[in-house]
């Protein structure tokens, strides 16, 4: 049975009453009106709304820069007389804005009928914010979802774009020792914008030689690996790198690299020779850039290291058999002999050639007429008796003349195929053994530089 409890009150021409009553555990309220027209019956709910949304950031602007934070906040209000607990506040992003970070969810507990409960939400920007406007929509519900606000709120966003910065990687600390005359500087450029300029000094000057940057994306954005490889002075070099973009300049840290040279004992002079050979200019193939470069560079630093070199350029398959046997004769004498090749080359069976600039390798079996197998040199070298025996093979590149060999070749590309060196001997490639290697984009080959 309902029970009824009544409030009466007086106006002119109506009644007004509240009527409160209990179906189940939990009460309503009803406003009842009776009036000429007859009796009405409205339930009072409460009344969620916003008031005060608003964005302040760190420096009172109300726009969110790059690397920045900033807040949200709002007050909501229960104008009703029933209590609201569970209110969940959301705030979702309407725009395509990259680097916002902010709380997605809130739940506030309670809003007590005619109370009102401030809240605030960060937000932070990070370095890679899109530069634009932020449309974000904030909304509160109950837990039934029967109340539902939703406001919309729009904040300017920026860029903060800056000169680059770089961090050495080598040398790895403020002075570094080295034996060798030529040495990799490098480092990880970060740059928001594009890279405008890259410049080395080397006490103090720009480096005479043509040697560039390379410059190499990383796995996060914004970043590059950057490499040079520069000629050190004798003595103490004071290296620094200046970096530019569309924004500004920066000049790293000064890095100091002591090239100690090594000075030969005159008590005991070891006698040297070495055979040089370096084929760009093929007639039958694809040419190179490097290797002439790279067989000059090669001897003078040999000749530096007291050396006897025989150098060779774009030799044809005559030459490079004489130059072998007159290597070959003079070994003896020494004891250290070196061999280095730049140029073509290729495996057959297991069997590494060295491909001269004269030959025309129609079909697979013309290698053995046209080209020089490596064990050549080998066989020359074990017989002479010297105590040290190098081979430098810059020469693992594709086969140019695959293509035309046809699907019957047993030959794939591949590179230079692992070879068993003599005792006392040392043989060394420009890549692992079956793998091919890069001619280089700059002055040298990038094995040989």
């Amino acid at each position: 049975m309902k029970r009824f409890t009544i409030l009466l009150l007086v106006f002119t021409g109506s009644l007004f009453f509240i009527e409160s009553f209990s179906q189940t555990a939990a009460s309503r309220f009803k406003s009842v009106s009776i009036g000429r027209t007859g009796v009405e019956v409205e339930e009072i709910t409460a009344s969620l709304r916003f008031a005060g949304l608003k964005f302040a950031d760190r420096n009172n602007v109300s726009q969110l820069n790059a690397g920045e934070s900033g807040t949200f906040s709002f007050y909501l209000c229960n104008a009703g007389i029933n209590d609201i607990t569970s209110v969940v506040v959301g705030i979702s992003e309407l725009s395509n804005i990259r680097g916002l970070q902010f709380e997605r969810t809130r739940t506030i507990e309670l809003v007590k009928a005619g109370d009102s409960v401030q809240v605030s939400i960060p937000v932070s920007a990070g370095d890679d914010l899109t530069e634009g406007f932020a449309q974000l929509s904030v909304s509160v519900g109950d837990k039934v979802n029967t109340l539902y606000r939703e406001v919309h709120i729009t904040v300017p966003t920026k860029q903060t774009l800056s000169a680059p910065v770089f961090s050495w990687s080598n040398p790895d600390s403020v002075l570094k020792r080295t034996d060798f005359p030529m040495f990799e500087i490098s480092g990880v450029l970060k740059s928001r914008t594009r890279i405008t300029g890259m410049d080395v000094y080397l006490n103090g000057m720009v480096p005479a030689d043509r040697n560039t940057f390379t410059i190499l994306p990383t796995d996060n954005p914004d970043e590059y690996q950057i490499r040079r490889i520069i000629a050190l002075d004798e003595g103490y070099n004071e290296i620094r790198v200046e970096a530019s973009n569309e924004v500004g300049k920066v000049a790293s840290d000064s890095r100091v690299v002591n090239y100690a040279v090594r000075k030969i004992d005159n008590i005991y002079s070891e006698k040297r020779i070495a055979l040089v050979i370096g084929n760009a200019d093929y007639i039958h193939g694809n040419k190179l850039s490097n290797p002439v470069n790279d067989a000059r560079d090669f001897s003078a630093a040999l000749k530096e290291l007291g050396f006897n070199v025989l150098t060779f350029i774009n030799a044809d398959l005559k030459t490079m058999k004489m130059a072998m046997d007159e290597f070959g004769e003079n070994l003896s004498n020494y004891n250290t002999g070196l061999f280095y090749f730049a140029g073509h080359g290729l495996q057959v069976k297991g069997d590494n050639y060295l491909i001269p600039i004269d030959a025309n390798l129609r079909v697979e079996q013309d290698v053995d007429y046209d080209c020089i197998n490596v064990g050549r040199v080998l066989g020359k070298m074990e017989a002479a008796g010297t105590s040290t025996n190098i081979i430098i093979l810059d020469a693992c590149r594709d086969n140019p003349f695959e293509r035309s060999w046809g699907a019957r070749s047993g030959t794939k590309g591949g590179g230079l195929a692992f070879m068993n060196a003599p005792s006392g001997s040392i043989i060394s490639y420009a890549t692992s053994p079956g793998k091919t290697a890069s001619d280089g984009t700059g002055k040298n080959g990038l094995y040989t530089e």
